[in-house]
């Protein structure tokens, strides 16, 4: 049976998130939390091609113990098992580090055929998790995808965006490909989906179960430093005009300055 793998992750639902004054990183206890909206997106892509093969879809997330609630929503929406990647070693990880447990689970896993990410997440917009991944397991990847045209024993064909252009290629399994909202957003959930997902158990790795050393993972494994964070500002001069004649003046003299 054909596999996929789905990472979906927990992000703040709301920009009023505060930051821990000594990490530089976000304090995510301190905002109501949601599904990363891209990664919905992957979900749909794998939920779209079980239609046609029949496969096996796990869900795997990464964060505190909440985040189960992301498993949740894709048990509700279709995934079949689901596996949440949760351990105070954990906390802190950047990109480097997030994708070093990521690959360690699909390894734990063990056989798959296409692991689906969101390109990016919005906590973040780094778009470089997956391709991380994909580094890390030594497996071909496809970015900002756009569509699945067919999918055989051994290869994927589908259509990509690259720049301003779209491209068909043929690609080798196992790969990785990384989904947005380009790709169609997903099915509404269903009733019996969710009675089906709050019956289903959820299982829990933390780096032990994933053969990882604390030195391997976590803020001080990290190699992305952030130095320090601040809120932009933005200073508005803001000009009452009362007729018409003000903004045809306003208007010429932005066209033609005076020297």
């Amino acid at each position: 049976m054909k596999r996929y793998i789905v990472f979906l992750k927990q992000v703040p639902q709301s920009t009023l998130v505060e930051i821990d004054p000594i990490t530089k990183t976000l304090k995510r206890s301190s905002a109501l939390c949601k599904t990363n909206p891209d990664d919905l997106c992957a979900l749909q892509a794998a939920l779209n091609l079980k239609k046609k093969t029949g496969a096996e879809i796990v869900a795997v997330s990464m964060g505190p113990a909440k985040a189960e609630n992301v498993l949740r929503e894709a048990l509700q929406h279709g995934a079949d098992h689901a596996i949440l990647l949760s351990s105070r070693a954990f906390a802190g990880s950047d990109t480097w580090c997030t994708s070093t447990v990521l690959a360690a689970a699909v390894r734990k896993i063990g056989s798959y055929d296409i692991l689906f990410f969101g390109r990016m997440a919005i906590d973040g917009d780094t778009a470089q998790v997956g391709p991380e991944v994909a580094g890390q397991l030594d497996i071909p990847q496809i970015t900002q995808l756009i569509q699945i045209d067919n999918l055989t024993d051994n290869s994927i064909i589908l259509h990509k965006k690259a720049g301003e252009t779209i491209q068909q290629l043929e690609i080798t399994l196992p790969c990785v490909v990384m989904v947005s909202k380009e790709n169609g957003e997903i099915n509404p959930p269903t009733l019996a989906g969710w009675r089906k997902a709050q019956q289903q158990s959820i299982v829990c790795w933390d780096e032990n179960d994933l053969n990882l050393s604390s030195n391997e993972v976590g803020l001080y494994a990290s190699p992305t430093k952030v130095v320090s964070t601040q809120v932009p500002q933005s200073n508005k001069s803001i000009e009452w005009l009362t007729d018409a004649t003000n903004i045809m003046q306003i208007i010429q003299e932005s066209i033609h300055p005076q020297k």
